[in-house]
């Protein structure tokens, strides 16, 4: 399978150590706007040239705004990404499948939403289940940060409350009393309250939640982004029961660049199978995800 990446964040660069370790890949380049010091590094503006000789776009780009911004350029090839904006989701989802409605594009495929999205599917008896992520690094929400003109570097961590798994148990499932999230943030001094102000009213990721913004140096956030750690936990409770499900990851990057591979290695077969447009992981039958139709 030949494929391409497209961004080289966090995730692109967990894509580029996942495909070139994987004998059924082949790397054909590294799309990006930013000049990289790579062999595989191919100019952004090029991607229509290389339409018919690629099999799959993995999509490494912020879904904040970037991946949307730019999704005109992705018609015409089958796609895969790691979109995790969860309100914005179904008209992502929409706008991919009207730009290729010949090919195929699987959205949001990541650890969630992705994965914990089918197990939220499975948990629903009734009362519907309860996510709680963390502790640990959020690459969507670092990536919104730094799209925030005066700051220079941003991380953002998510730290469940101590009694969230008593309070998913006892029905509360609004996140934003489950969480707190924590941002550390590098940015122009004279722009400090306007970058705070900002960030805390930030739509779908800061706004109504109990968010802290730490000021500190480029340097330091450096160093906190060497944390690649992260976890989420379905939890669903009712009478008689309670079903709880755990991820837990050393590197998010790097689990949730595995996630999207392997749905790239399944692409091939679901458009041989009719689908076409746009797809979330919803729609996918687990059983294209198991080896040999194994229970």
């Amino acid at each position: 399978m030949k494929v391409a990446i497209v961004g080289y964040g966090n995730v692109g660069k967990a894509l580029k150590t996942i495909v070139e370790r994987d004998e059924g890949m082949q790397l054909v380049g590294v799309f990006s706007r930013r000049k990289l010091s790579l062999t595989e590094y191919i100019p952004f503006d090029e991607l229509p040239n290389y339409r018919g000789k690629i099999d799959t776009l993995l999509l490494a780009l912020g879904s904040y705004g970037d991946v949307v911004e730019n999704a005109q350029n992705f018609a015409g090839f089958d796609t895969v990404d790691c979109f995790d904006n969860h309100a914005k989701i179904s008209a992502y989802k929409c706008l991919m499948g009207k730009l290729n409605s010949k090919n195929l594009s699987i959205v949001a495929t990541g650890w969630d939403p992705g994965i914990l999205s089918v197990v939220r599917a499975l948990f629903h008896f009734g009362t519907p289940p309860t996510t709680i992520w963390g502790e640990g690094i959020s690459q969507g929400h670092s990536n919104a940060l730094r799209t925030i003109p005066q700051v220079i570097d941003g991380v953002q961590f998510t730290l469940p409350v101590k009694n969230a798994t008593d309070l998913a148990k006892n029905g509360q499932r609004d996140g934003q009393k489950l969480h707190k999230r924590v941002c550390y943030v590098a940015c122009v001094e004279s722009a400090k309250g306007d970058v705070e102000r900002e960030i805390k009213s930030m739509p779908y990721y800061f706004d109504g939640y109990d968010t802290q913004v730490v000021f500190c140096t480029p340097q330091e956030v450096r160093k906190l982004k060497q944390k690649t750690a992260h976890a989420g936990r379905v939890v669903a409770s009712g009478d008689g029961f309670h079903c709880e499900a755990r991820v837990s990851m050393q590197n998010n990057a790097l689990f949730t660049a595995k996630i999207m591979t392997r749905y790239a290695k399944i692409l091939p077969k679901l458009k041989a199978d009719g689908y076409l447009g746009a797809v979330d992981v919803l729609d996918i039958p687990p059983r294209y995800l198991t080896e040999n139709n194994v229970l």
